[in-house]
């Protein structure tokens, strides 16, 4: 079934980039297609001993959803990330389980390629690849959190990627208070942000909570500092830390 569901996507329609690399034996560069990570997730799907672990790792490491040499992230990892999460759940073969998270969080801590740094699949909007990932893994928490510390430490690395959707936003003097759901955490002192409508993005100099947040809900208040909110801050608009928009 899971070769199945990884031979349904269209892996080549996935915008990702060409790396320029150098040959050694030809002493020039040229242009390299990365490859699809459909194998190696198969075979780390089919995993029964640390060599083929190990293989399958390296195959991902050095595909179209990740290039570790240089530490990069490509769009298609968003679309990999589910398939991880499944592998990590229910595979019964722990290395592979870890495995399946320890690529999932070099996901989130990568840097994108400029061009290719924002990705649609979450809610239509773009979107930092990494915070895509992040979201992807909070949606399954619970599942997530029950495979020890190494799963609790994946989720504390997407809280870091947090995500707040505005809702509703009025002045405050100089500052915006915008309320709505907060996923993950926004940690101290306060961070840049960047925000995100339709027709672009805007940075924010500081993004601070106001009260604490229900942690039920996610419901949440947020000061911004130094905007209005008739401005990108209004409701509707959605916010990702700054440092998630940084690129190779």
């Amino acid at each position: 079934m899971l070769l199945d569901e990884l031979d349904s996507v269209d892996w080549r329609s996935i915008p990702t980039p060409g790396l320029r690399m150098t040959r050694a034996d030809r002493g020039r560069s040229e242009w390299r297609d990365l490859p699809s990570p459909r194998d190696g997730l198969f075979a780390l799907a089919a995993a029964g001993s640390l060599p083929q672990v190990a293989a399958a790792t390296s195959s991902l490491a050095n595909s179209a959803v990740l290039w570790g040499h240089m530490g990069a992230v490509f769009p298609a990892a968003v679309v990999a990330a589910p398939f991880l999460l499944d592998i990590a759940e229910r595979h019964d073969f722990a290395p592979a389980r870890g495995a399946a998270l320890t690529l999932l969080g070099d996901m989130m801590e990568s840097l994108p390629i400029a061009g290719f740094d924002r990705t649609t699949a979450v809610d239509g909007r773009p979107t930092p690849l990494c915070c895509a990932v992040a979201v992807l893994v909070r949606q399954r928490r619970e599942p997530v959190s029950e495979l020890g510390r190494p799963g609790l430490s994946l989720i504390g690395n997407s809280d870091e990627h947090w995500r707040f959707e505005v809702r509703e936003a009025v002045a405050a003097g100089n500052d915006t208070l915008a309320l709505g759901v907060l996923g993950g955490r926004i940690p101290t002192p306060p961070p840049g942000g960047e925000i995100h409508r339709s027709g672009g993005t805007a940075r924010l100099a500081s993004v601070a909570l106001e009260y604490p947040v229900d942690h039920e809900t996610g419901e949440a208040c947020l000061r911004l500092a130094g905007t209005s909110p008739s401005g990108p801050c209004a409701a509707g608009a959605v916010i990702h830390p700054a440092r998630c928009g940084e690129v190779h």
